[in-house]
């Protein structure tokens, strides 16, 4: 495929096509993702979460420039919050990353995240790969930090870095929806505002020697604003991917992370085939007519359901 070839030689306007071949859902870019796929696998892939307004966007921009002084390419994909009308990516993300945006060696991608489970967009997995293909050293992958559904960004990513202020106050709700939890690296963003060293004392007692696949998982302080912090963060980036290559649980949990996300991307594939099948079909309506009428429970709705669409 003459786009992949380009790819593989640097050109950026053909990794824009082939990623929008792949958001579109449409065969020849699935297609383009196997030929790139052996070029993958040399990129230290990061993803960056936590709740709405952390400062996730700026600190990426931060970290991003960071890498470039030092020669490295980077990739950034911004999923954003779907828009409510049009359903495409809203560019919020994009005018805060504005500084790394005009400097020459970062590309960087805005998509919907469309509802995909895990609140990152299915195409942004085969972003990633495309990326990788394209050269870049860093690819940075921002999701859209909407909760529990979130923890399936450690499926694509070699690094996660949860990002909490003490701004909310009852920061324990990201513990309790389990963003501390997926977190290799926990940053504590705006560390100039008060309560961020009790943000610090409280995460770290929370998380106390608990250690991901060996990694002991360091709390640090940054101000994405200021850039305060955000070498500091760099370093313990560095370091957890030295950790991953040179570890025997580091490459285990690689192959831990490639069967999870096959089994997400199976369970999205299985889920739209089913509904393509079965959505509009009498029975099926039928049954959600029963529901909506009161005349069953949601969970006997989903038995019914269920055993329509997997009758033998």
């Amino acid at each position: 495929m003459d786009l992949v070839k380009k790819l593989l030689q640097g050109d950026e306007k053909s990794a824009a096509r082939l990623i929008s071949m792949v958001e579109e859902g449409r065969p020849e870019g699935f297609k383009a993702i196997s030929l790139i796929y052996p070029h993958t696998g040399k990129a230290h892939v990061i993803g960056v979460t936590g709740a709405p307004g952390a400062g996730k966007s700026t600190l990426i921009g931060k970290l991003a420039m960071s890498f470039v002084s030092e020669g490295k390419k980077i990739g950034i994909i911004a999923v954003d919050p779907t828009s409510s009308k049009g359903g495409g990516a809203l560019l919020g993300d994009r005018v805060r990353m504005r500084e790394a945006d005009k400097t020459g060696g970062i590309f960087i991608r805005s998509m919907a995240h469309r509802g995909y489970p895990g609140g990152i967009a299915k195409a942004a997995i085969g972003a990633t790969y495309v990326l990788e293909g394209l050269g870049k050293d860093i690819i940075m992958v921002e999701s859209v930090g909407a909760g529990q559904t979130e923890i399936q960004i450690s499926a694509l990513c070699d690094t996660v870095v949860t990002v909490v202020t003490s701004d909310y106050g009852d920061d324990i709700q990201l513990m309790k929806a389990g963003l501390i939890e997926i977190g290799d690296i926990v940053a504590v963003n705006k560390a100039d505002k008060s309560g961020a060293e009790d943000t610090v004392r409280d995460i770290s007692m929370h998380i106390g020697d608990r250690k991901q696949n060996g990694w002991k998982v360091p709390v640090v302080t940054v101000q994405s604003i200021s850039g305060e912090g955000v070498e500091g963060l760099k370093n313990h980036l560095d370091a957890h991917f030295s950790f991953l290559r040179e570890n025997t649980s580091g490459i285990q949990k690689k192959k831990e992370r490639l069967k999870t996300m096959m089994l997400t991307l199976l369970k999205e594939e299985m889920w739209n085939t089913l509904m393509d099948k079965w959505s509009n079909t009498s029975e099926f309506q039928g049954i959600v007519g029963q529901l909506e009428d009161g005349k069953v429970d949601p969970y006997a709705a989903v038995h019914k359901a269920s055993e329509m669409m997997f009758r033998t």
